[in-house]
């Protein structure tokens, strides 16, 4: 008997005699199913008005509501308040996980209460589901909320506009609580120069600032001049941290679990860690052998090798991940995140199988830009964590990572006589000159080649 099924026998044998018994029962339940602390307020708000709809025009049983009756009310709250879509959603989330997980009634099904509230794809205004109004912290300052805003409209990745928006804080608090709006040229170049010259910050890091205040500066339409001198800095050219076919076995011989299918797929098929965490069901091909690589780097698709050593582990793993879906399915939530432009095309893939991670996170997590409760992908943390202890117990001094793995998968490739096009295209790059590095990684032009002093001929001691 899975965890669904018992919360909902659970239930039927406490038999809630009030609502006030019913909403203290129903805590547990919101937490049992990871549901965010900061969503289970609003949670219980949508039950509560649930109950007052079904009191008043629906006068039955809270036992006796069926999937046409979630509906009627979505469609009530609809044409009374107007609510966006993402609340609407989040009630129908609610009220089913109440009445099958509390209540009891095993018949409300989530895909039914969809249809039958004229959800299935359009808004009530004749848009997209996925076209949700973008949300901003209002407790900032209107500067941040406006930077906010337009990263969020621009689909900037969560990332991205997290890094941005700590730069520019920075910014406005060395220039002493600065308007942001009025800055010029000057103080551009005078908080670059700090980074560089009193900090002494990485290039990459002082790069990153740049882009965040030029964001600001489009913007906020500001003119900056001529920042050439302080501006762009200049990288350090370093050649990547590669790992020797032993001490690849070595480190995947200390890793389990999820955590060494991630790894196997980082060096078996050359994934960045994101990509690899990323993976959706319907981009793994196991009748071709072959990962089609999407939201790389470069905003471009890619196919890779499926390695046969990790096709049981992956067959096992989605299996898992799809179980894991159903049940989510059940509880009223069961959608994910998708891309801006496959959300507005295909408004109901988000619920759809083929369309879930593979390594789905363990929560499910409220989606800061517009509030809707999703399951995400694993994050990144766990594995770099694992990765990092699996390095130091192999006994490798190299300051390696989980990107290492990428790394040796294009030198090995190389080493083994694999032309250089094709690992370019393996690996994604645009340009070959960036696949070149591993040629350089292996201290020889192209594959071939060797030390002078190892050509000399060998003289008696």
């Amino acid at each position: 008997m899975g965890p669904r099924e018992t919360a909902g026998n659970e239930s039927q044998a406490r038999c809630p005699a009030s609502m006030q018994e019913a909403i203290r029962l129903f805590g547990p339940v919101l937490t049992s199913r990871n549901v965010p602390a900061k969503a289970r307020k609003y949670f219980v708000r949508w039950v509560e008005r649930f109950d007052a709809f079904r009191t008043v025009k629906l006068r039955r049983s809270h036992r006796s509501c069926s999937n046409e009756d979630i509906a009627a009310f979505l469609q009530d709250q609809r044409a009374r308040f107007s609510p966006p879509d993402w609340q609407l959603k989040q009630a129908q989330e609610a009220v089913v996980l109440f009445l099958r997980n509390v209540i009891g009634v095993e018949a409300i099904d989530t895909r039914r209460v969809t249809e039958l509230s004229g959800e299935s794809g359009q808004t009530a205004s004749g848009g997209q589901m996925n076209d949700v109004p973008v949300r901003v912290d209002e407790t900032r300052p209107a500067w941040y909320q406006r930077i906010q805003r337009a990263l969020r409209t621009q689909h900037y990745a969560l990332s991205t506009e997290k890094a941005y928006l700590e730069w520019l804080e920075r910014f406005v608090d060395f220039h002493e609580g600065c308007e942001l709006q009025n800055v010029g040229t000057a103080e551009v170049r005078s908080f670059l120069e700090h980074l560089a010259v009193e900090r002494n910050v990485a290039a990459s890091t002082q790069n990153q600032a740049f882009s965040a205040l030029l964001f600001a500066a489009k913007v906020f339409d500001i003119e900056l001049g001529d920042l050439s001198s302080t501006a762009r800095a200049k990288g350090d050219k370093r050649l990547p941290v590669v790992l020797t076919v032993d001490e690849v076995d070595r480190l995947l011989a200390h890793l389990n679990g999820v955590s060494k299918l991630v790894a196997q797929l980082l060096y078996g098929a050359g994934l960045r860690l994101m990509e690899a965490l990323r993976l959706r069901v319907k981009d793994v091909d196991f009748d071709y052998s072959q990962i089609v690589v999407r939201d790389t780097k470069g905003n471009e698709d890619r196919v890779t090798y499926l390695p046969g050593v990790v096709v049981d582990a992956l067959r096992e793993q989605i299996s898992g991940a799809l179980a894991i879906h159903t049940v989510d399915l059940a509880d009223g939530f069961g959608r994910v995140w998708l891309p801006y432009a496959q959300a507005q095309k295909y408004p109901n893939a988000d619920q759809e199988p083929g369309w879930q991670y593979v390594f789905p996170a363990g929560n499910l997590s409220v989606d800061p830009r517009n509030g809707i409760i999703r399951r995400h992908h694993l994050g990144e943390t766990s594995i770099q964590k694992s990765m990092k202890k699996a390095v130091r117990s192999a006994g490798i001094s190299k300051p390696a990572t989980s990107h290492s793995l990428r790394h040796s998968f294009a030198t090995h490739l190389i080493e083994s006589g694999t032309d250089i096009r094709t690992v370019q295209e393996l690996l994604g790059h645009k340009d070959v000159s960036t696949t070149m590095i591993y040629t350089h990684v292996l201290n020889r032009p192209g594959v071939s080649g060797k030390s002078p002093l190892d050509a000399r001929p060998a003289k008696p001691r």
